[in-house]
Order: C-alpha cells, then structure tokens, then sequence
C-alpha cells in the first residue's frame, strides 16, 4: 500500500490536513481522540472490521486496538 507521494508521509496523504481554525475552541485532549478514532475508524475499514490487520497498520497491539475501540466508543463489528 503506498501511502505517500513521496518519501515522508504528510498530513495531506493522511488526509488529517486542518483548515485554519478547524480545532478552534477545543482542547488538546478533544484533537487527539479525534485523531485517534478517524485513525482507527479508517484502519478498519480499510481492512474490512479486520480489528488484527487494523492493529498492525497503526502499530499497536490487537488489545490495546481493543483499548482504543471501546474508549472511542468505535463498536466491534
């Protein structure tokens, strides 16, 4: 899977690239479980629900893919 044009990955190839003022009004803690669970919530589907495959592309473990999943509120399929 390529995920960048070039040899560093950016926020645009993520498609996390923020617009001026797109976390205005919210803490550091809110942006970073937005973050976490459009991560999680594209590794899965990018694997079909695959929650092992999923786990792998973001480099943590399937439990702690668990982890995330429920404090997410991200239900399994």
């Amino acid at each position: 899977m390529i995920m960048a044009e070039g040899a560093k990955i950016t926020p645009a190839d993520l498609d996390l690239a923020a617009g001026p003022g797109k976390y205005e009004g919210t803490t550091l803690k809110e942006v970073r479980e937005a973050v976490e669970k459009d991560l999680v919530q594209r590794a899965l589907k990018r694997h079909g629900g695959n929650v092992t495959r999923a786990a792998s592309e973001l480099d943590v473990s399937r439990p702690t893919m668990y982890e995330l999943m429920e404090k997410l509120g991200i239900p399994r399929e």
